[in-house]
């Protein structure tokens, strides 16, 4: 009783820890490319090295973080190779995913991806990029369950997680008025999928998808150019010996 009762606290401790440090890689607080240095997250979460080690290993199971042996962890660079390799499985996936969406889809299932995508505009409102990619995540998690194929949407939420730095890129890119121009697209292009899932067209949809995935591309190669100065971040990190 009394063990079970230590053991606890490291699994939360170690689980918030988790969360936290994923959500930093999700959106791109950590770069791409940067060392995860054990000190310094001992530090900031005021733990032993411990549950640092068991977060990373699963991270590392994750595909967000790598490592080699007597090395340092670190976030695993976006390179050209993996965009596009990853866009090659995007477009294919969610033209499937949202296809059979549209086949499958109920008027519940209609009415909470609508209350989603309100939620959206006003974190756009508010320039929570945070926030934002957890709704925009939700908006495109809702759709996919409709399809009601776990298999696919399994491997959509996966390609989710990887299109959640590239989104966050595209964020973190926009200057002046180009955020509003972005929320207005985004939302021009939710409305198009909300209208095309409730009137049941599959045709549509596929066209639809199609036009959002090559939007979503040329918008990340546009932030990647911008991001030239920051170029080291996306290439193979530095390794730091850990074993001095």
């Amino acid at each position: 009783m009394n063990s079970n009762t230590r053991l606890k606290p490291k699994r939360v401790l170690a689980e918030d820890i988790y969360k936290a440090i994923k959500e930093d890689i999700l959106n791109v607080d950590i770069p791409p490319g940067a060392i995860l240095d054990e000190v310094q997250l001992m530090s900031r979460f005021s733990v032993s090295r411990t549950p640092i080690r068991e977060v990373i290993r699963r991270l590392i199971s994750d595909d967000l973080v790598g490592m080699e042996p007597h090395r340092s962890a670190y976030v695993i660079p976006l390179t050209i190779e993996s965009i596009r390799e990853f866009f090659e499985a995007y477009e294919l996936t969610q033209r499937m995913v949202l296809i059979l969406s549209a086949d499958r889809i109920d008027s519940e299932q209609i009415k909470l991806i609508s209350t989603v995508d309100e939620k959206m505009a006003a974190a756009f409102e508010a320039r929570d990029i945070r926030l934002i990619r957890k709704l925009n995540d939700e908006f495109y998690g809702s759709v996919a369950a409709a399809s009601s194929n776990k298999f696919l949407e399994g491997l959509y939420s996966k390609l989710r997680e990887f299109s959640s730095r590239l989104s966050a890129l595209i964020h973190k890119s926009l200057v002046g008025d180009e955020w509003a121009e972005h929320a207005d697209a985004l939302r021009r292009d939710h409305d198009k999928i909300i209208s095309a899932l409730s009137a049941k067209d599959c045709a549509l949809m596929g066209d639809i998808s199609d036009q959002d995935a090559a939007l979503f591309k040329k918008k990340v190669f546009q932030a990647l150019k911008r991001r030239i100065p920051d170029c080291a971040k996306f290439n193979a990190p530095k390794r730091v010996d850990t074993t001095s």
